[in-house]
């Protein structure tokens, strides 16, 4: 199953798959070619334009946070 969302930056539609996680991913859009960031949530996913989402969900700086943690 996938879902579909709006690019943040053109508004076009993109399709994206299912994770087996909740872990926020990038998408490049197709449309306008620009990142953002998809983020897993119980009733859907949350978008972001990329920069713009919170550290804990943002993938790179999520991952710079848990790896300073000692968490993995």
């Amino acid at each position: 199953m996938s879902n579909e969302v709006h690019c943040p930056y053109c508004n076009a539609r993109q399709g994206v798959s299912d994770r087996d996680d909740y872990r926020p991913y990038y998408v490049n859009c197709a449309e306008c070619a620009r990142r953002f960031i998809v983020e897993p949530v119980k009733s859907g996913v949350v978008v972001y334009r990329d920069g713009e989402a919170p550290c804990c969900s943002d993938p790179e700086c999520r991952e710079i946070e848990m790896a300073d943690s000692g968490q993995d």
